[in-house]
């Protein structure tokens, strides 16, 4: 039976390589992450002449103007700030993968070792891949296309422009779906830790109730106590990978597209001198947009949920009936103390942490501004 799924993964891996995002190299049979000449030095001669040319571009030569023949000026100075915006977060991404080489190799060696631990984690996390790569390639390629649809009215320099952009698209694009994949794995690593303590848990209960203290039953305390210092091993990892891990908002993006939506819809293509096809493959590409979004900001509530499932497994500890033997009852409390020693948060850019709250006050603020933007248009324009 064919391995799509590593034959997936594995042409991610080799995507890496070639826009110059990954500047290491690993090997997943072993668990091996190390650095080459060969790779360091490709990836230096992908990743200096991209951000090179995006910085003589933006700074000698600028037309944000590549999809609509007849703008405003409102609809120029959004598409300069979301242009910019993602310019800087792909330079900034391009450059963190040099500064924090070492944190990345020791993110990756931390997901090859849960991996080799679990194997079995790539039948859990399959259908997830499988969605994340479509969106993916979807995505990447219909802005191909709305690029290929533009190059005809555009000269030279627009035309470095639009390569500098689908350059800067790709790596973001391939950034966050790297993001999406660990956060994915993590979340079935949960899923598995958090069953095999729910079976110590129930095994635990089960033994506090007896009443008998001979060989058989230290010996199954022992064992129980060893699962459970695995699982907070576990578990441990995971916290280390989540604060090594980078957050990427959609924020800007979202309020702009937003407006970009009510500006066709109030203008029209005709007005705004752009094809039939132009506007169908935009509207299509946005649809994935705003679904990709949810989908990454799904896995993470996800990973949350886990770990509040993990949490309150361990609460049930305190319907134990009598004293348990001490090594288990020493490895309840080091987990419990290990939980809240180093609670689980997900930031964002380290300002405010992922939470459904906050989750929704971002929702509403985005409505708001969309509107802000909407009004202005409308009094002004």
């Amino acid at each position: 039976m064919v391995d799509w799924v590593g034959l997936l993964l594995r042409a991610v891996h080799i995507y890496c390589y070639l826009i110059g995002l990954s500047n290491f190299e690993y090997d997943c049979r072993t668990g091996r992450v190390f650095t080459s000449w060969r790779c360091t030095i490709y990836a230096l001669m992908v990743n200096t002449p991209i951000s090179i040319t995006i910085v003589y571009y933006f700074t000698v030569h600028s037309n944000t103007n590549i999809i609509f023949q007849s703008a405003n000026k409102l609809h120029e100075y959004v598409i300069i700030i979301m242009s910019g915006l993602k310019i800087a977060a792909g330079l900034i991404t391009l450059l963190n993968r040099w500064l924090q080489r070492d944190q990345m190799m020791r993110l990756v060696k931390d997901v090859i070792r849960l991996y080799m631990i679990n194997p079995h984690l790539k039948n859990l996390i399959r259908w997830g891949i499988l969605l994340k790569a479509f969106f993916s390639f979807a995505m990447d390629l219909l802005q191909v296309a709305l690029s290929v649809d533009a190059l005809d009215r555009q000269g030279t320099a627009e035309i470095m422009g639009l390569v500098v952009k689908l350059c800067v698209s790709f790596i973001m694009n391939l950034a966050i779906s790297q993001h999406f994949l660990v956060m994915l794995l993590i979340r079935a690593q949960y899923r598995i830790i958090n069953g095999k303590l729910r079976k110590v848990i129930e095994e635990s209960r089960r033994l506090s109730f007896l009443q008998q203290r001979n060989g058989a039953f230290m010996t199954r305390c022992c064992y129980l106590s060893d699962q459970l210092e695995v699982i907070g091993e576990v578990q441990s990892k995971i916290q280390s990978m989540v604060r090594q891990l980078a957050y990427s908002g959609y924020y800007i993006s979202v309020v702009g597209t937003s407006y970009m939506c009510y500006s066709v819809y109030k203008y029209g293509h005709h007005n705004l001198k752009i094809s039939v096809q132009t506007s169908i493959i935009a509207c299509i590409w946005i649809t994935l947009f705003y679904l990709d979004a949810v989908i990454n900001c799904n896995n993470m509530l996800y990973v949350l949920k886990h770990h509040k499932d993990f949490l309150g497994l361990l609460e049930e500890r305190t319907v134990f009936a009598s004293t348990l033997d001490v090594r288990l009852e020493e490895s309840f409390e080091s987990l419990q103390l290990q939980i809240v020693r180093n609670p689980l948060k997900i930031n964002v850019m380290g300002m405010f942490p992922i939470t459904r709250g906050t989750i929704a006050a971002m929702l509403g603020s985005i409505i708001l501004n969309s509107i802000f933007l909407i009004q202005f248009d409308m009094e002004y324009f």
